[in-house]
């Protein structure tokens, strides 16, 4: 028998001797069998099919273990079956990033595609997160946008107050600038500047 630990009824009723680490014998009426108590067991490669039965911190623990000792494939199935904590499935998926051998890459790829395929709900999640980014994104590149416009439109308005002309080149190098720190410093100095280029500095 195999399981995460010995549950204590089994303790209670049969007091099971532990022969080694995880591994306890039981003798009940006669008979004998083992029990494995996996979150007890060593992180041994020719453990792992009792390792897989872990739970909690344990099945954490062997997770982030047993994920670069086997192929990426199984990786996966194991996160698909196991239950384990959520930042530990997350920690080890972030393992599987972009990758250096392109044929390793192209094989992520695939499988990443087959379990997108087999998923139509994960699928329809990730394209409204990424429509709701791109749309965030938009709404923030505006708001920047609107705010460049509107430290120019000031800059110049100072300097034509001040009937300082604009060359076409000074008119250019403030439409060009994408730095609201720097139209802002060019406004301050466009208060004193005695001309456009010494306020465009």
């Amino acid at each position: 028998m195999i399981a995460p630990h010995v549950p204590e009824w089994l303790g209670q009723a049969y007091a099971p001797a532990r022969f080694a680490p995880g591994c306890y014998r039981v003798e009940p009426l006669g008979h004998c069998f083992v029990w494995v108590a996996a979150n007890e067991l060593p992180l041994r490669d020719e453990l792992v099919a009792f390792l897989v039965a872990r739970s909690g911190r344990a099945l954490d623990e062997f997770g982030r273990w047993v994920a670069g000792r086997r192929p990426i494939e199984w990786v996966l199935s194991m996160l698909e079956y196991l239950a384990m904590s959520a930042t530990t499935r997350e920690e080890l998926l972030w393992r599987f990033g972009k990758a250096e051998d392109p044929e390793v890459e192209a094989r992520r790829q695939r499988i990443l595609e087959v379990l997108l395929e087999a998923s139509p709900q994960v699928q329809e999640r990730l394209i409204e997160k990424g429509i709701q980014k791109g749309i965030e994104k938009g709404i923030q590149k505006g708001i920047d946008e609107g705010r460049l416009e509107e430290a120019r439109a000031a800059l110049r308005r100072v300097l034509a107050r001040r009937q300082i002309e604009l060359s076409p080149g000074d008119d250019a190098c403030i439409e060009a600038c994408v730095e609201l720190k720097t139209l802002e410093r060019w406004h301050d100095q466009a208060i004193t500047a005695a001309s456009a280029s010494e306020a465009l500095q």
